[in-house]
């Protein structure tokens, strides 16, 4: 798992590289209603499920001075190493991580690893969390995992790469709010390219609120 401290510094190279006919860069309603009223005074712990870029770095340091990048993904192709990898993922030991980016997780695992992700998910995360999760729609649902960078706080750029993993049934929009739990959908967007944003906040409990 990457971890990006010194957010001065320059990014680590990319770790994947993807034929740029296969590359797309498109507006993301999603991004957008996502860093909307984030303050950029760096307070911010970001963590990106997927693997370090240098351009969504560079957005991150307007927000954030803690950054993870975990690349669950790529490293995990079975269930078993899936499972010690996302349960291996840290906190962040400075404050909870309020700012999480999901991708299209979601789209590779079964029934019980997504729901165990969302768990380790709300361990790590505030109790105001953020989180980003594109899920790709019946439209289009490449085999081969998707890498995904930030190019602005409203743009994305996604490649294929060369590594697979199974799709599973397409999530539909109301088995991904239940499946979000704790974490509630707050804004959704369908894309013409067969992807499905969506923006959720997490539910902060009495007890839990700051």
């Amino acid at each position: 798992m990457h971890w990006q401290r010194g957010i001065g510094r320059n990014p680590p190279a990319a770790a994947v590289a993807a034929r740029s006919s296969d590359r797309v860069e498109r507006t993301s309603p999603g991004l957008a209603v996502f860093f909307e009223g984030v303050s950029e005074d760096r307070s911010h712990a970001v963590l990106d499920l997927g693997p370090a870029t240098g351009s969504s770095l560079g957005v991150y340091s307007r927000f954030a001075r803690w950054v993870r990048f975990a690349d669950l993904l790529s490293s995990a192709a079975t269930t078993q190493a899936w499972d010690a990898a996302r349960d291996s993922l840290p906190g962040n030991p400075e404050r909870p991580y309020d700012l999480v980016l999901a991708w299209d997780i979601l789209d590779r695992l079964e029934a019980e690893e997504r729901e165990g992700l969302v768990h380790r998910l709300s361990e790590v995360s505030a109790p105001d969390a953020r989180l980003f999760v594109v899920v790709a729609t019946p439209v289009e649902r490449p085999a081969q995992l998707l890498r995904f960078a930030i190019t602005d706080i409203d743009r994305m750029r996604y490649e294929s790469t060369d590594v697979t993993r199974t799709l599973q049934a397409p999530l539909l929009p109301s088995e991904v709010q239940r499946l979000l739990i704790p974490f509630q959908v707050m804004r959704a967007f369908s894309s013409e390219v067969g992807l499905r944003e969506y923006f959720a906040k997490r539910r902060a409990t009495p007890s839990a609120a700051r």
